[in-house]
């Protein structure tokens, strides 16, 4: 006679516990899952807007430095001498915040451009660069050096910012060896008056907080009164995480043009300043001038009647 083999009817209370079990063990996981993923796209979300909110800093900071250089004349109308349009600010070069004047002249050495941080602001004159609430410390730039406001080399009779600006100046400028070259130029494009840095977070081999740029920036080293080829691209995230924007020549020649070529009142198709200022007189818009025979300034410019070493000769250009 065959044996009938007997199976066990499972328990149902076990098999509901067993489910009951699995499935909270499913749910346990999953929310941790979701959570962990959450938290994961709340911390990358974060980081992406808190580094847009420093390239729109950047792109403001390169706004605010196109109008200083346009409002030269009236940041400054407090001074003996009033400069002209086209200046921007010396580099902050200790982290005070604050420009560190002169600059572009270095143990007698011309400097093709100057590098430091973005000042915070223009202390004297009630002049921002970088919004409050923002770590300057992250913010750099180059400038080509003939276009500082308080130029080193043209120092003269207590007067700090003379280098002839217009938008005649050429391209192009002598190195120490003698070669023309541009002041400075990014990814190997020239005509570029002024390149912006967002430094982005310190990378491993940098150490911060620090007054070095290699602490802050991937970028060639300079050799003084040469120029220098930025990068905007490097290797890996790893080792290079600068930001950069530039400051084009074309641009601040049209910002500078814009101002001095202004028809406002009485829109005759002159501009303003041809009648608003005298010819032959001690101001920006005319004519660089000088008159001592003999104890004269490095720059070379001649007259008979007035002194204006402020002088750009902007009439010239713009003045029928």
């Amino acid at each position: 006679m065959n044996k009938v083999t007997q199976h066990k009817i499972p328990n149902p209370s076990k098999q509901r516990g067993f489910i009951v079990l699995m499935t909270m063990m499913m749910l346990a996981v999953g929310t941790a899952i979701w959570f962990g993923t959450l938290g994961q796209i709340r911390s990358n979300t974060m980081k992406i807007e808190s580094e847009d909110r420093q390239l729109l800093e950047l792109q403001a900071i390169k706004e605010r430095m196109l109008a200083y250089a346009v409002l030269q004349p009236e940041i400054f109308s407090d001074q003996a001498v009033i400069p002209g349009v086209g200046y921007f600010p010396c580099p902050d070069t200790n982290g005070d915040g604050t420009a560190d004047r002169p600059c572009g002249y270095d143990s007698a050495t011309n400097q093709l451009f100057v590098i430091g941080r973005v000042p915070t602001q223009e202390t004297s004159h009630f002049f921002s660069f970088i919004d409050s609430g923002i770590d300057p410390s992250l913010y750099w730039f180059a400038v080509d050096a003939r276009l500082v406001d308080h130029h080193a080399y043209y120092a003269y009779d207590n007067a700090l910012r003379f280098a002839p600006v217009s938008v005649q100046m050429p391209v192009e400028v002598p190195d120490q060896s003698n070669n023309d070259v541009p002041p400075l130029t990014v990814d190997g494009k020239d005509e570029i008056v002024m390149a912006l840095f967002y430094a982005g977070p310190a990378l491993s081999n940098q150490t911060r907080p620090s007054n070095s740029i290699n602490d802050y920036l991937e970028q060639p080293t300079a050799t003084l009164g040469y120029s220098i080829n930025f990068q905007s691209v490097g290797a890996t995230p790893d080792v290079f995480n600068d930001y950069v924007i530039t400051i084009t020549r074309k641009e601040w020649e049209a910002a500078m043009l814009a101002r001095v070529s202004q028809d406002i009142s009485p829109q005759d198709g002159v501009p303003d300043l041809c009648s608003l200022v005298a010819e032959n007189t001690a101001d920006w818009f005319n004519a660089c001038a000088y008159t001592h025979p003999t104890n004269r300034p490095v720059y070379t410019c001649d007259g008979t009647a007035v002194n204006n070493l402020a002088g750009q000769d902007w009439r010239s250009l713009v003045c029928p």
